[in-house]
């Protein structure tokens, strides 16, 4: 068992997000896809692969209980890891806020050239 883990997700829990955060068990297992770790709400493990820091991957995956993928709530608790000392989850939290950004201007640029294509398109047939 992964005791001194499940010991490590209590003293984070207290110490970081005050204890508010649902009891997890947390265990290790081989990495697929690059990942160093994930979250199963429903069965409430987090999973921890081979990563270079084991503790900053936990929490990384503490902030996902209660939020889905990595989106304001999940940039939030990464704010207010920051604050508490956390240094790295402040790049973490604007790698995030980027990518996000990224996507919206992409969805954003996709929508306009959408609707500049149809126009032109109506008025084609709208005139023939």
């Amino acid at each position: 068992m992964d005791t001194d883990l499940d010991v490590l997700f209590d003293q984070l829990n207290n110490s970081l997000f005050m204890g508010s955060l649902p009891t997890y068990r947390v265990r290790r297992r081989k990495p697929q896809n690059g990942e160093h770790g994930f979250i199963n709400d429903a069965a409430r493990i987090i999973w921890i692969c081979s990563s270079p820091d084991v503790r900053q991957t936990l929490l990384h995956e503490m902030c996902h209980i209660g939020t889905v993928g990595h989106g304001r709530l999940f940039r939030a608790k990464l704010r207010r890891l920051a604050q508490r000392g956390e240094t790295w989850a402040q790049a973490e939290r604007v790698y995030y806020l980027r990518a996000e950004l990224s996507m919206k201007a992409g969805g954003w640029i996709a929508l306009w050239e959408f609707a500049r294509d149809f126009k032109g398109g109506l008025s084609s047939i709208v005139s023939g």
